[in-house]
């Protein structure tokens, strides 16, 4: 028989403690410590305002402003748990137009630290200074400064080591903290921000409304590539008003990170815009793919109730479904009017034969539809088929202009001394004859005919599938050929892509790609795996580092490398919308016939479709 637990006496937590468990909601991180102290600032009309940080944030946090500042008796009540000068009635709770409102921030942080704050008024003399340890006040003095305020946090979580521990390495907190300021400074373009770690300079963000201003800022945020390839809209819709800008669908991401939405120059996340900014790019992006964007909701405050969440990062609308149609509307909008406007990268491709006599590299000038073809009242009657009908392939003579020794993509033998990744043997293709190319639909599809009917053909998934298991042969030998640039290709990052691509430095190396750091947020690519010497490097470089991170540590880089080689071989692909001669397209069916599972690109999607001549006289009833 289970004896009750005896009752337990109800008492009002001590103040120190109470302070501490909101510690735990509102202080996660040293970056959460900046983010209460930096929108503090901001709502103290502060325009410059300076951030500095030693070991992460765990030794020191300093935040210095040129805001209204505090006499000493608002400075001390400042520290009071739920003292706040953003509201004083129940009305405001619903009109919030500040950043900071809940009156935890400063006695959560105070009582978790060493705190030191010193502020003054424009006009005082002096200012005052409070020191603090664990919540509990040490000591008041006098202090000189400039009008504004400073406040110095030291020994993070001195008190609670339980918490300490969570902490990440120094790399990784200050990783936090400069996301976090590059977030807020491109929403407060009139401030100017500086970020200093353990003495360095990381950024130093001038203060100004012009567009090289903003420019400067969203590339520090998102990337240079982001400003040179994006759509800016603004639009009214009743009482909202949505601004940002959009970055074109060949920008997507593997993950949503470079996905910002402000409301009311709060930046938050929200579950309801991003679905239906996800919806605006539906039809635009590959699956599990992320789009690039930056918006400015704005709402009457009555609106929209910000009051959800510790830290301030989710709102709740009144208007949900409101809120989702007309981001997904403007969206789709501004979407459509970029038209055919594609991101400018060069993709010269190589498409071998089987046999002697391969095909060489194709350069950008050669890829064209002949005019017959680009612009035809009837297709013409293929050639006559050279191959043989007993299950050999198709060996038609590619056009001899383009005959080049191909030595990119042909995979040396394999070395005795490695054993090899791959270890079981691939098995022959089974034989499949696809006809001979008749011409190119929408500069994306072959258009092949057999002798027993038509074969479409989706250029850019089929090539894929072909680089893949070229790239698994090579990676199987352990030889996979590399090709060393003339000029090493420089590639800016914003700091968060910049931070995982540091981090998978040495996991890129052996697929081929040689990547070392060139100061600040740029990389040089020094080498590249040969077959895929002429595709984007950028792109490349970022998707693979962006798998590595979504698989873990480097020792699990066999488990995981058929999924980081397909990413490679869809970077080395001939594209969508690749104009392609005819003997560049027999060229590609006949490697296709040769290549194993060639049915299906390495992401699943199928290659061809088959449509016999039954196929067709059923479609026009010629039954």
């Amino acid at each position: 028989m289970n004896t009750p637990a005896p009752p337990r006496l109800i008492r009002l937590l001590p103040a120190v403690l109470a302070n501490q468990i909101a510690a735990g909601e509102v202080v996660e991180r040293p970056a959460s410590v900046v983010k209460e102290l930096v929108e503090n600032s901001l709502d103290a009309g502060a325009t410059r305002v300076e951030i500095q940080l030693e070991a992460g944030g765990r030794r020191l946090i300093q935040i210095t402003d040129n805001g209204c500042g505090m006499v000493a008796g608002q400075a001390k009540l400042s520290l009071e748990r739920h003292a706040t000068s953003k509201i004083a009635t129940e009305a405001d709770l619903f009109a919030i137009r500040t950043l900071g409102f809940r009156g935890e921030a400063l006695a959560a942080i105070a009582s978790v630290s060493h705190l030191e704050m010193e502020s003054r008024v424009a006009g005082e003399v002096d200012g005052v200074r409070l020191r603090l340890a664990g919540g509990t006040e040490l000591r008041e003095d006098r202090a000189t400064l400039s009008p504004g305020t400073r406040i110095t946090i030291r020994n993070l979580f001195f008190n609670t080591p339980a918490r300490l521990k969570f902490l990440r390495t120094e790399r990784t907190e200050n990783g936090h903290v400069q996301d976090l300021v590059l977030r807020l400074a491109l929403v407060r373009p009139e401030v100017g921000f500086k970020l200093t770690f353990n003495g360095s300079e990381i950024l130093d963000l001038r203060a100004g409304e012009e567009p090289r201003h903003l420019e400067a800022r969203l590339s520090a945020l998102l990337g240079r590539d982001f400003v040179e390839n994006c759509v800016q809209f603004d639009r009214q819709h009743q009482q909202a008003r949505l601004t940002g800008w959009l970055g074109l669908p060949a920008l997507h991401r593997n993950n949503a990170s470079s996905m910002h939405l402000y409301v009311n120059g709060r930046w938050v996340r929200d579950k309801v815009v991003s679905h239906a900014i996800r919806e605006s790019y539906r039809d635009l992006l590959p699956k599990e793919s992320y789009p690039a964007a930056v918006l400015f909701l704005e709402l009457p405050p009555g609106d929209l109730d910000v009051n959800v969440h510790p830290t301030k990062e989710e709102v709740r609308f009144n208007q949900r479904d409101f809120i989702h149609s007309i981001v997904r509307g403007t969206l789709g909008e501004a979407l459509a009017s970029v038209g055919a406007r594609t991101v400018e990268v060069p993709l010269p491709f190589s498409l071998p034969v089987p046999g002697p006599v391969p095909v060489g590299e194709l350069s950008p000038a050669s890829v064209r539809l002949p005019e017959a073809v680009s612009k035809p009242v009837f297709w013409e009657k293929p050639a006559k088929f050279t191959g043989v009908r007993d299950g050999a392939a198709w060996n038609a003579p590619p056009d001899p202009g383009l005959l080049r020794e191909w030595e990119k993509t042909t995979p040396p033998q394999p070395n005795p001394t490695n054993p090899p990744v791959f270890t079981a043997p691939a098995p022959a293709p089974a034989p499949i004859h696809l006809g001979e190319a008749v011409g190119q639909i929408h500069g994306t599809y072959i258009l092949a005919q057999t002798p027993d009917g038509m074969i479409l053909v989706d250029q850019h998934a089929a090539h894929e599938r072909i680089v893949y298991e070229a790239l698994k042969k090579a990676m199987s030998s352990r030889q996979l050929p590399r090709q060393m640039l003339l000029v090493p290709e420089v590639l800016s990052f914003s700091p968060s892509e910049a931070r995982m691509v540091s981090a998978h430095l040495a996991d890129m190396e052996p697929l081929g790609v040689v990547v070392e750091p060139f100061g600040g947020n740029d990389f040089a690519v020094r080498e590249l795996p040969a077959m895929l010497a002429d595709s984007p490097a950028r792109a490349l470089v970022l998707d693979l580092a962006t798998e590595m991170a979504k698989y873990g540590a480097s020792e699990a880089l066999s488990a995981r490398l058929e999924p980081l080689l397909a990413t490679m071989a869809c970077h080395g692909s001939v594209r969508a919308n690749r104009r392609l001669t005819l003997p560049e397209m027999n060229a590609l069916l006949r490697q296709i016939e040769t290549t194993l599972h060639s049915g299906l690109c390495s992401h699943g999607r199928p290659t061809y479709i088959i449509l016999s001549l039954r196929d067709l006289e059923k479609l026009f009833d010629r039954r």
